[in-house]
């Protein structure tokens, strides 16, 4: 099962970064609302610009101590476009990222760049971007078993580094963690209660410059949107649920809907940004169509159908139905996740297999490495919980690896 925090009131925070040219930021940030009003209102006087995908993602390196723990709770994720003559480093755009992934994340879980979690998204108009700010709310440190609240100073951290959208293509903003030099502790007792926790994360921003691509017949055009999200994730009874439905293509904003069938009872969706959110309240098999409509003048739309399974309350299930495509020759990691059941869990890989280059490790569920070849692999997981008798549950997969 998942483990819960207690989360203390927001902290502030201070900043040592070793890439990216971090820059005090000492200006109070725009409401996420007055974010969308101003996108929204360039959008409308430049028309119906193409849009990008910005996913953003989280990774660390360990420590060498008594800290097996490092719990972050980000509370926004900002990218700025500048005004047109660029004249001013706080002229232009601020725009909110969706922040859909785990929050709080446990940092010392994500090791040496080898593990990648997606903390959030943003569909961006194409071009290019300047700067991005995080804000910490809160940081817990577990130290010897015993979890601390941590201390930090100042405000928001912020990145002066070009990020490049292009129409239809995903670009990745990595936030790559140090814990080793993030997390001081200091006096005689460390890890007793008396002892002073210092956070001043230090943290490497890179971004992937996706390559600019021509549409492949049969594929549609910039004028009728497209959904994009192959699957939503399973659940459980009791578990809180957070899945967004993402698109491309057509006029933005758009609305989402379901067209037929039904959420699973105590989801739903919301119309603006296509996150589906909740807690299931009721077991089973769920089919539903997800729509999506832009704002054209001639609104255009799209729908998916979709099929997730929610467990009964403490059952076992594979929460993960899909993968992220891989890049032939470039680092590849993702983590399978599992809810339910009795810890530790067992993982086998029980069919087929992944791609050469990549390794499932069944003590973690990650899937990592550089893939050397391309093309469609299709295997299937199996987890096994550690009651009497055992639980089990198998999900099918498939990893497509691109040149």
């Amino acid at each position: 099962m998942r483990k819960r925090f207690v989360w203390p009131i927001a902290l502030a925070l201070a900043v040592a970064l070793v890439s990216g040219c971090a820059l005090p930021d000492g200006a109070p940030p725009e409401s996420a609302q007055q974010a969308k009003s101003q996108a929204s209102g360039a959008a409308r006087v430049s028309g119906a610009p193409e849009t990008g995908n910005v996913e953003i993602r989280v990774t660390d390196a360990p420590r060498k101590d008594n800290v097996t723990e490092i719990w972050i709770k980000v509370s926004e994720v900002q990218i700025n476009r500048a005004s047109d003559n660029e004249t001013r480093a706080g002229d232009g755009i601020w725009i909110s990222a969706n922040i859909t992934g785990p929050n709080p994340f446990e940092l010392l879980r994500l090791k040496n760049g080898g593990i990648q979690e997606i903390l959030g998204n943003v569909a961006l108009t194409a071009g290019r971007y300047n700067q991005v700010r995080l804000t910490v709310d809160n940081v817990t440190v577990k130290i010897d078993g015993v979890m601390r609240d941590a201390t930090v100073p100042s405000g928001k951290i912020k990145f002066v580094h070009p990020v490049e959208v292009i129409a239809g293509q995903t670009t990745v903003l990595l936030f790559d963690f140090d814990a080793e030099k993030s997390v001081n502790i200091t006096g005689n007792d460390k890890g007793k209660g008396n002892s002073k926790i210092m956070v001043k994360p230090v943290i490497k921003l890179t971004s992937t410059k996706p390559k600019s691509t021509e549409p492949e017949p049969g594929t549609p055009d910039a004028q009728s949107p497209k959904i994009t999200t192959p699957s939503l994730p399973n659940g459980g009874v009791g578990v809180s649920y957070n899945a967004t439905a993402q698109a491309i293509g057509g006029t933005t904003p758009y609305t989402w809907s379901i067209l037929t069938g039904s959420l699973p009872g105590g989801l739903a969706i919301n119309a603006v940004t296509g996150v589906v959110s909740g807690t299931p309240t009721v077991s089973g098999n769920f089919t539903f169509k997800v729509s999506v409509t832009d704002n054209s003048t001639s609104p255009e739309s799209d729908a998916e159908e979709y099929n997730v399974t929610i467990a009964p309350q403490g059952g076992l299930i594979i929460t993960t139905t899909s993968l992220p495509d891989a890049v032939k020759n470039a680092s590849y990691a993702v983590t399978l996740q599992t809810i339910g059941g009795t810890q530790p869990y067992a993982r086998s890989l029980v069919s087929g297999t992944v791609p050469p280059g990549l390794a499932f490790y069944s003590a973690t569920g990650v899937i990592s490495g550089t893939p050397t070849n391309n093309g469609n692999y299709n295997f299937t997981i199996q987890v096994s919980d550690n009651s009497t008798p055992a639980n089990t549950d198998t999900q099918q997969l498939s990893l497509k690896v691109n040149n």
